[in-house]
């Protein structure tokens, strides 16, 4: 039980500068799924999102995701896919939209000690409602570390960083940075395919004042 424990202590210590300062933390719960297709370098990714202003009861967004993977190399994968997105104002009135949004992306893996390292490169072409179409990249890196052994198997409580940074594209009347997140929290393996985490996320949208967000997320390879 101890790895829930400090989880737990994660938590607490994530939720400590919104009390400080005063600021309200927002709350992610997350599920990344990838389904291998069978005698194939092809699999299936799906993904749920569901993002509150509060940590229940104020609905940001609902962002559902589902993408057909191909694995290259051992290292590199590509990605295509689809992504439904449905978005409220927060508090009243909710003024709703959705965007429907078709996505590339290619991944590499690679390892420096006990660091695992991935780059994530995406590009994003947006269609959101009584809105000109937007297109945007993004580039994000991920470093896990495991802190109890040098494998990521079953029982192995690890450090899971990573910053994004998210560039507008053939949009003449947006600015070209986006958003920037920077994200640091603690995961453990319930089993060899199956991981949770806990994090906190500071996210930086244009020249607006940045937010807290706690993330709650479950990996699971099938």
């Amino acid at each position: 039980m101890w790895p829930i424990y400090i989880l737990f202590a994660t938590f607490l210590v994530m939720m400590t500068p919104g009390v400080i300062y005063g600021q309200h933390t927002q709350g992610w719960a997350i599920y990344f799924g990838n389904t291998a297709i069978k005698d194939s370098k092809f699999s299936i990714h799906h993904e749920l999102q569901l993002r509150d202003y509060q940590f229940g009861g104020d609905h940001q967004q609902t962002l559902l995701r589902l993408g057909l993977q191909y694995q290259a190399l051992a290292s590199t994968s590509f990605t295509l896919g689809y992504g439904y997105i449905y978005t409220e104002a927060e508090g009243e009135p909710n003024l709703p939209y959705s965007e429907n949004r078709i996505y590339q992306e290619i991944l590499v893996k690679h390892r420096l000690n006990i660091f695992r390292l991935r780059h994530r490169l995406r590009a994003e072409e947006r269609f959101i409602s009584e809105r000109h179409f937007r297109g945007r990249g993004r580039y994000c890196v991920f470093v896990d570390i495991p802190l109890l052994g040098k494998e990521m198997g079953k029982g192995e409580l690890y450090g899971a960083f990573y910053d994004e940074m998210f560039l507008n594209i053939f949009h003449e009347h947006l600015d070209t940075f986006d958003r920037n997140r920077l994200y640091g929290g603690v995961g453990y393996k319930l089993l060899d395919n199956l991981g949770i985490q806990l994090g906190c996320m500071r996210q930086h949208v244009g020249a607006a004042k940045g937010t807290n967000s706690v993330l709650f997320s479950l990996h699971h390879q099938l």
